[in-house]
């Protein structure tokens, strides 16, 4: 049963995140605990109050610009390539100029009940930082009620935050804190998440390499100007 949670909570925390100016973060001040580095990603995990389940995080440059990232994230086709038991997903509605409330769900290997969640992205950029800042969270939506045989996870709070760097690359730091709900038990989510920031990582920078990746048409319109604006 190990190896089954294993792979269930690698795939729920999955989806539902050099060279050039890497800004250097202070992880710890915002609480983060490094765990470990390798092959360029760092991983990070940090207690919540009132949360038995902690927050993970994860650090790494990509070669790729922030508007292929963007792309690669709401491309839902090409998500079963790097995306471990992929199901589903749409965009349940667009919330111009640049928001979105998404579906997706994941197939889980049995007696683990399949996976589902509704979340809203809100992309924005940050003078802070001079990059772009996701904003992900569970809503509740009428549009896409529970469904039979599958169990409603929740993303507490998700956050990607994605800085250029003056070689064309992208600096991408991702940090989530979700609850699969269901039967697992706080204290397995916590043993097996660690490896979600990593992995999550990793297959983001292969699939970046991809020939179809192009640039999000929101991010060129909408944020690419106001990020431009900040130099």
């Amino acid at each position: 049963m190990t190896s089954l949670f294993k792979a269930a909570l690698a795939t729920v925390l999955a989806f539902t995140l050099s060279t050039g100016r890497a800004d250097a973060r202070d992880w710890a001040k915002d609480g983060w605990e490094f765990v470990s580095e390798g092959n360029g990603i760092k991983v990070f995990l940090k207690n919540y109050p009132n949360s038995a389940i902690r927050g993970v995080a994860g650090e790494t440059i990509v070669d790729a610009s922030i508007g292929k990232v963007l792309w690669m994230m709401v491309d839902h086709p090409h998500k079963p390539e790097w995306i471990n038991r992929f199901k589903e997903a749409h965009t349940v509605e667009e919330l111009p100029p640049a928001s979105n409330i998404q579906y997706s769900s994941f197939t889980l290997p049995f007696p683990v009940s399949d996976r589902d969640f509704v979340f809203r992205n809100d992309f924005t950029v940050s003078p802070e930082y001079k990059g772009v800042v996701i904003e992900v969270k569970s809503v509740e939506d009428k549009r896409e009620p529970e469904r039979k045989g599958m169990v409603r996870g929740e993303i507490v709070r998700g956050r990607y935050i994605l800085i250029p760097q003056k070689d064309g690359k992208t600096l991408l730091q991702a940090e989530y804190l979700a609850n699969p709900k269901g039967s697992i038990p706080a204290w397995l989510i916590n043993f097996f998440q660690k490896e979600w920031p990593y992995k999550t990582l990793d297959a983001m920078r292969k699939q970046l390499k991809k020939p179809y990746i192009q640039e999000w048409d929101v991010y060129t319109r909408v944020l690419k100007p106001e990020l431009e604006a900040l130099k």
